[in-house]
């Protein structure tokens, strides 16, 4: 979650308004990941693991979105 906060320094200001819809999709994919380990009845630690996997996975993708998926700049 830093490198969410380090990439709205980086490109410009408006940290929360501009990637307000990012952290609720990426606090809606780890509740979905703690609500299946819930699901399958798996250990608290094997839930912690996948979570933070799914948290590990989401941010590079997130910030790829962030830079590639923009409007063009007005010069």
């Amino acid at each position: 979650m830093g490198l969410l906060i380090l990439l709205d320094w980086l490109s410009g200001g408006d940290a929360i308004r501009q990637s307000l819809v990012l952290w609720i999709l990426l606090v809606a994919a780890a509740g979905l990941a703690v609500w299946e380990c819930r699901e399958r009845g798996y250990r608290t630690t094997v839930m912690l693991w996948w979570v933070s996997v799914v948290a590990i996975t989401h941010v590079p993708g997130y910030m790829v979105l962030r830079f590639l998926v923009r409007p063009p700049r007005e010069d």
